[in-house]
């Protein structure tokens, strides 16, 4: 790769054959992480490797006594282990220290080793960048049909690793694209600067087809929190004014999405229930139900309901009979009458041939609004948590809606913490701890729906109680903080960005959140004081 060339390093890697396969080794490992559990698996076999043939176990023994961030790591992983005293089950503990076993490998590997330089970082870090955009590009062959993958809706098309995950990891590759493009900058490289920035840009605009609200959230923080951080090192006054601008655009025009949307929602304007109609055009009846809140796009769903007109109109307009199934596998006359409802139309004949043949096509895929084909992706997003939220506060229905449902989740997990509060259930109680939780406290959420916390903080409290979760806190925040490189831009970033996701996330309870969260946190905490720090700062004076 040009980008990397280096004569001696090419010298260093042909005098190690272990520090070549070290190198490779994480390469493999990075570009895993998004397109193959194989060679994430395979990776860390060969890093095993790699280590002893490396040899010099004398200084490996020396920076494993001296460096204390290793220490700190190898407390989570211990955590776990301890409290298999206070677990019941032991098969269930077993397989999550297996998932866990990454926390021990990479602390020792990456902290005994020698430190990467920093082109041996980039070469691994434009690894992974590049394995990302080979995963979006696949993802788009899904989404428009050139690759036949079968899905329901648009986080189903991400093949390799769940939605959120991905959209994490293309955030984490923005924060890095930044630190290349800086350096491109520094050596005055135009060429790479304009191609690296185009990339970033396919990047920013595949998190929005991509629909991961986490992803957006943690991206719109993240913008405000690196310019904090850096706020003092730029020195062109007029450099910190335009984004400062930008900043507060972005703020303002996220604000005004979500008053938007509450206000779409919550203020349309309905006819008063002593005024609705009782008898159709044709003089049919219409079923008005005055109890139910519920709405769509803002608009009441059980008034002016006339099925006596809407079954044999339908009929004309489709071929799925009235009484038969959407492509979700509910009742279309159902789905039907919300999406009537998301635009203001009667539930009527007249109503129904209002609607234009893509409109027909929506009620037969499932959609059960009109905003699924009006409005581009971030309003559909955050009317749908709206959405979920009034119909969870207004129902205590949270089945199938997955913000509703983190809710239900918090509470399961409170109530199970209030009987663990010191101690926890211990490694291997949590899933059985849940089920009981769910049973006693007659929570409405279906078999299928009764999930863990998805929040890892809440999930430590409940596993570890307040003694362990205070402990595991500290084996997370621990290594950088010892590390002393707190003005580490790429290592500041992606711990914001991971911290930040255990917020909605039980990134630790799977393989793929393990590897993710481990692998850049050794990676950027062993290798050379050498990020992009300096880089930047020289180059804010533009």
């Amino acid at each position: 790769m040009r980008l990397f060339s280096n004569s001696s390093i090419a010298d260093k890697w042909r005098q190690s054959p272990g520090r070549v396969l070290l190198i490779f080794s994480l390469i493999l490992f990075a570009v895993g992480l998004t397109l193959s559990r194989f060679l994430v698996s395979i990776s860390q076999f060969l890093l095993i490797i790699s280590w002893f043939i490396e040899g010099d176990f004398k200084d490996k023994f020396r920076r494993f006594k001296e460096n204390k961030a290793i220490w700190i790591f190898l407390l989570l992983p211990l955590i776990h282990v301890l409290w298999l005293i206070n677990t019941t089950d032991i098969h269930y503990a077993l397989q999550d220290i297996k998932i866990k076993l990454p926390l021990v490998v990479f602390p020792l590997l990456l902290g005994t080793s020698s430190p990467l330089s920093r082109k041996e970082l980039q070469v691994v870090l434009a690894s992974f960048i590049f394995a990302v955009f080979c995963s979006t590009l696949v993802t788009t062959s899904v989404i428009i049909g050139i690759y036949p993958y079968p899905h329901q809706n648009i986080r189903d098309t991400s093949i390799f690793i769940s939605h959120i995950r991905f959209g994490l990891m293309i955030v984490l590759s923005l924060v890095l694209l930044v630190y290349f493009i800086s350096s491109a900058i520094q050596l005055q490289n135009k060429r790479r600067v304009y191609w690296l920035v185009l990339l970033f840009v396919w990047f920013l605009f595949f998190l929005i087809v991509l629909q991961s609200v986490t992803s957006w959230i943690i991206i719109f923080l993240l913008a405000f929190f690196i310019f904090l951080m850096y706020y003092k090192r730029i020195v062109n006054r007029n450099l910190r004014l335009g984004i400062s601008v930008v900043l507060f655009i972005l703020f303002v025009s996220v604000m005004g999405l979500i008053g938007k949307v509450t206000h779409d929602f919550y203020f349309k304007d309905n006819p008063r229930f002593s005024d609705l109609a009782i008898h159709t055009p044709r003089g049919n009846i219409y079923y008005n139900d005055t109890i139910s809140r519920d709405k769509e796009n803002g608009y009441y769903v059980g008034v002016l309901i006339c099925n006596e007109e809407l079954s044999p109109t339908w009929a004309k307009l489709s071929r799925i009979p009235f009484n038969g199934k959407d492509a979700n596998g509910y009742p279309i006359s159902n789905t039907m009458v919300r999406y009537l409802a998301s635009k203001g139309l009667p539930k009527d004949e007249d109503g129904l041939l209002k609607l234009d043949p893509e409109d027909i096509k929506m009620i037969e895929k499932g959609y059960a609004s009109c905003v699924y084909r009006s409005h581009f992706s971030p309003y559909v997003r955050t009317y749908e948590l709206i959405w979920e939220l009034d119909r969870y506060f207004k129902s205590g229905d949270a089945n199938g809606k997955s913000m509703a449902q983190r809710l239900e989740f918090a509470k399961t997990a409170g109530y199970i913490i209030s009987g663990n509060f010191w101690f926890g259930v211990g490694t291997g109680d949590l899933c059985a701890s849940y089920e009981k939780a769910y049973t006693d406290s007659h929570s409405l959420l279906q078999k299928e729906y009764r999930l863990r916390a998805h929040n890892q903080y809440i999930t430590f409290f409940v596993t570890f109680g307040i003694f362990g979760f205070l402990l595991a806190l500290f084996g997370m925040f621990g290594p950088a903080w010892i590390a002393g490189d707190r003005r580490n831009y790429l290592l500041a970033s992606f711990l914001f960005i991971v911290f930040l996701s255990m917020l909605n996330e039980d990134t630790l309870e799977t393989q793929a959140g393990v590897s993710f969260y481990i692998f850049f946190y050794t990676l950027l905490i062993f290798s050379s004081k050498i990020t992009n720090d300096q880089t930047i700062s020289r180059n804010t004076d533009l």
